[in-house]
């Protein structure tokens, strides 16, 4: 499965080119997955479930809560509460990782697919566009989403393995949020001669306005009450999915 990553800053001006370039031949597709193809904060799922299993101390289990009230007041942004997040995933292997969010997907997130976002991604199959996740979360959920949407590419927050195959507790990167977003939807956008302008992206989260305002075809859906009133402000259709 393909992860894009962030476009190459060099600044080499695309040295050698010559001539402009050839004009957009294919349409872009991408998705936000919590709250938009499931309906279910999915990192809330897994670190629910690892505080049931006995795997995250009480300290690790309150740093996060309150992080994560943190950002729901607007005291803390959402970077800080990824980093946060993986903080809290240090020490762990990412062999167990990704076993139990096999798990945790196939008990609690597959049911949770809303079947208007599968039926939207099956449209945009059909019509042969290029279509991607692009989320804020980890791969370790949503490969197994992908898998069953049949959609070959993710982009997502990456965590940092060390050599005993362990979490650092440190990012690959920047989160995959906001202005990153848009970065990787470019690198997509661009590996598919197309362009932002011919794109279309589902979200229902406010974090997502810069890429929203980016594209030529912003859907929003389900959304937060921040983003419900940006979408109304702009006239961007609103989805009830």
């Amino acid at each position: 499965m393909a992860v894009i990553s962030t476009p190459n800053q060099s600044g080499d001006g695309g040295a050698g080119q010559v001539g402009p370039l050839p004009p957009p031949t294919r349409a872009i597709a991408l998705f936000d997955m919590d709250d938009t193809l499931v309906g279910a904060n999915t990192a809330a799922l897994y670190f629910a479930e690892r505080r049931r299993r006995g795997e995250i101390s009480r300290r690790q289990s309150l740093r996060i809560g309150a992080a994560w009230l943190g950002y729901r007041f607007n005291a803390i942004d959402m970077a800080r509460l990824i980093r946060q997040g993986a903080l809290a995933a240090a020490g762990a292997s990412e062999a167990e990782m990704i076993t139990t969010c096999e798990r945790i997907y196939a008990e609690q997130v597959r049911p949770l697919i809303l079947p208007k976002a599968r039926a939207c991604i099956e449209e945009h199959q059909r019509r042969g566009d290029a279509v991607a996740i692009v989320t804020a979360s980890t791969p370790y959920i949503a490969r197994p989403l992908a898998r069953d949407l049949q959609v070959s590419v993710i982009m997502s927050t990456e965590l940092q393995v060390g050599g005993d195959g362990t979490f650092t507790g440190q990012l690959i990167g920047e989160p995959c949020f906001g202005v990153e977003k848009v970065a990787r939807a470019q690198a997509f956008a661009i590996a598919h001669a197309a362009d932002l302008a011919g794109t279309w992206f589902y979200s229902d989260s406010h974090t997502d306005l810069p890429l929203l305002q980016a594209v030529g075809h912003p859907f929003v859906v389900r959304p937060d009450l921040r983003l419900q009133w940006a979408a109304r402000r702009c006239g961007w259709p609103i989805l009830d999915w």
